[in-house]
């Protein structure tokens, strides 16, 4: 009999754990309903949007003036269907029931992936933007300004990015700024040096002691300016090779820049013997005059009778070249150089040159030397 009674009391709890059983699942199915009319809505509004942006929105943008708006247009519609499932999946996350563990896991995954979508946008609208800005402004060195410095500002995009991502993650920043800071010593140490040729190399871009084509000579280097890095400066030599140099050894020298040279100023000395006669000396600077005045790029500035030196008489000669090419330059100081050689032949002139006359005691000046 005692048996017997605990009978319905089983039927009564089967039946109770049958029903919750069966409310367990209408409700799975519910939410497995509510998730997916969510998710379709959520996928269409996204497409939609994606449609808008590559069909409708270019077609107002024609007319403008620029094409930055419709590389935004561009870069908006390829990023807006992956964001756009992220926040559809993250808007739906409820109605998976998901165990708590797997639900997390689920939401980091998802929002690890929309800080990607988004910075990589951010970075593209944004290099854009800024090459665009630089090349409207026609400045050159600030185009090359910010093509080298996009890789940084793109890293400090990706470290903002990354931030603000832990941050929505629950993680305590104050362990992130302790980390940063204890590390902060040891980077500043370790980037020291290259933080020191960046400065350098946006010196030499903002001062402009030189640019790309120009021929210049720092030290006992003379070379035509290849390339401007970020870390070093590349040179080629007349003899053909590379130079590579720091750009900080560069500021903290003395650089001769021969291409900001309008014109060549030519000064040097000829001597002729002491058996030139007055006439021909006094006829030494009009004769100089009229080669150098012959030249193309030369121009005659001074020839004067100088000194009485040990073996010669000494004439200064100055005269300027209108050119920075240097071969030209040099065409026309051997061109001056030879016709006064010539001139100096038929004119019966020597040139002197290092020698010493003996005169014997007994001997007068306009006898014979010994």
């Amino acid at each position: 009999m005692s048996f017997g009674a605990h009978k319905p009391e089983k039927v009564l709890a089967s039946n109770d754990k049958t029903l919750h059983n069966s409310v367990l699942a209408a409700a799975a199915e519910m939410k497995l309903g509510e998730f997916t009319v969510e998710f379709v809505i959520g996928i269409a509004i996204t497409f939609l949007l994606s449609f808008v942006l590559r069909k409708i929105l270019p077609r107002l943008t024609k007319s403008s003036k620029t094409s930055f708006d419709d590389f935004v247009l561009k870069a908006l519609a390829d990023s807006i269907v992956p964001f756009g499932f992220v926040v559809v999946l993250i808007l739906t996350e409820n109605e998976l029931g998901l165990p708590s563990n797997i639900e997390r896991a689920y939401d980091t995954v998802l929002r690890l992936i929309g800080t990607i979508v988004l910075i990589r946008l951010v970075n593209r609208i944004g290099s854009r933007f800024l090459i665009g800005l630089a090349r409207h402004s026609g400045a050159e060195d600030l185009e090359e300004l910010f093509q080298n410095l996009l890789p940084l500002l793109k890293a400090v995009v990706w470290g903002i990015g990354s931030l603000v991502l832990l941050q929505s993650l629950g993680v305590k920043m104050t362990v992130i700024w302790g980390l940063l800071s204890a590390g902060g010593i040891g980077i500043g140490l370790a980037l020291k040096e290259p933080a020191q040729e960046l400065f350098a190399y946006l010196m030499i871009l903002l001062d402009k002691p030189f640019s790309v084509g120009q021929f210049i000579s720092v030290g006992s280097t003379s070379a035509t300016v290849e390339r401007i890095g970020v870390r070093s400066t590349h040179l080629r030599s007349l003899r053909g090779e590379q130079v590579v140099m720091s750009n900080s050894t560069l500021t903290g020298s003395t650089i001769l820049n021969f291409a900001e040279m309008a014109q060549r100023r030519m000064i040097y000395s000829i001597g002729v013997t002491y058996d030139t006669t007055v006439d021909q000396m006094k006829a030494i600077p009009a004769m100089i005059q009229t080669i150098i005045d012959s030249q193309k790029h030369s121009t005659f500035n001074r020839c004067h009778f100088t000194e009485f030196a040990d073996y010669s008489l000494n004439f200064e000669l100055v005269y300027y070249i209108d050119t920075r090419d240097f071969t030209v330059a040099l065409n026309d100081q051997q061109a001056i150089n030879l016709g006064i050689m010539d001139a100096f032949a038929k004119a019966g002139i020597d040139f002197a040159f290092p020698s010493q006359t003996l005169y014997l005691e007994g001997d007068s000046l306009t006898g014979k030397a010994s």
